[in-house]
């Protein structure tokens, strides 16, 4: 059971450091960090029922999926220096999986969250 609650907290730990390396090296993972746990934030502030966890969920997708793209990216640049088709494609599909969520995110938060806020904030 110790031996178990220690692995466990070994991975929480390098879970962490993941969060860690991934902000200080990454700028698009900073700046989707900050976009999703606003969108996150606000649709659980400013929605009700389910509507607020299907929009604060697709908004923390984006950054689930952002720190795959972080982890595929950085292992793509160990395997090969060089050019490779299938290095870029790995590289660009794990791209497009991000923008492709956070495409549905914003439109997610365009639709519900954007006029809520409107309306909160007297418009």
């Amino acid at each position: 059971m110790v031996k178990t609650v220690k692995g466990i907290v070994r991975g929480i730990g390098y879970a962490l450091e993941g969060y860690a390396g991934a902000f200080k090296e990454d700028g698009h993972f900073r700046i989707n960090l900050f976009l999703s746990l606003t969108g996150t934030a606000g649709a659980l502030t400013l929605l009700e029922g389910e509507l607020s966890l299907i929009v604060a969920f697709a908004n923390y997708l984006v950054l689930v999926v952002e720190l795959i793209n972080t982890a595929v990216e950085r292992a793509v640049d160990m395997a090969t220096k060089e050019f490779h088709p299938s290095a870029k494609l790995a590289k660009d599909a794990s791209a497009a999986a991000v923008l492709t969520i956070g495409l549905f995110a914003l439109f997610l938060d365009i639709k519900f969250l954007l006029p809520e806020l409107i309306k909160r904030l007297g418009g």
